[in-house]
């Protein structure tokens, strides 16, 4: 995976505005190289779907993805998602093999909208069949990039 100077450069950027908050941000990165930005809990923190590249920050400083992250990204029709966490940043980018998965993430979405657990049980569910795996059972640091397929790359700025 190879990211273009202007990607690493919004990216650089969005990091030194984000490492300074205390809570969750979110946003999107345009082809103009303009980003969006958004504060708050992770429940009201949200990304602009008409982006192909999405971000989100934790405050916790752990380099590693939520469920609720992996949810956002395969829902969303972003291509590629960085997470910022201490002097590192986690880019991961989608292959084909996820475009039936966001296809039915995108409709389950559509379909049980309103109904918040009803919603989450049958992403569960969509996750656990697409990658054979029960991701309820799952530590945390089993919860990974290799485990979602997904093409990645870890940057390094101290």
């Amino acid at each position: 995976m190879r990211l273009t100077e202007q990607h690493l450069s919004v990216l650089f950027n969005i990091k030194t505005k984000v490492l300074d908050k205390k809570t969750e941000c979110s946003g999107a990165i345009f082809k103009d190289g303009s980003f969006s930005f958004s504060c708050g809990d992770k429940h009201t923190a949200r990304v602009d779907d008409s982006s192909d590249f999405i971000w989100h920050s934790h405050t916790s400083g752990k380099l590693m993805m939520s469920v609720d992250d992996w949810l956002c990204f395969f829902i969303s029709k972003a291509t590629c998602s960085a997470l910022f966490a201490d002097n590192r940043i986690l880019v991961v980018k989608k292959t084909d093999f996820h475009k039936k998965l966001h296809e039915k993430l995108y409709q389950t979405a559509v379909e049980f909208k309103g109904f918040h657990s009803i919603l989450y049980r049958n992403f569960i569910s969509i996750l656990d069949d697409y990658f054979d795996v029960e991701i309820e059972n799952l530590k945390e640091d089993e919860i990974s990039p290799d485990l979602f397929r997904v093409e990645y790359q870890v940057i390094d700025n101290k």
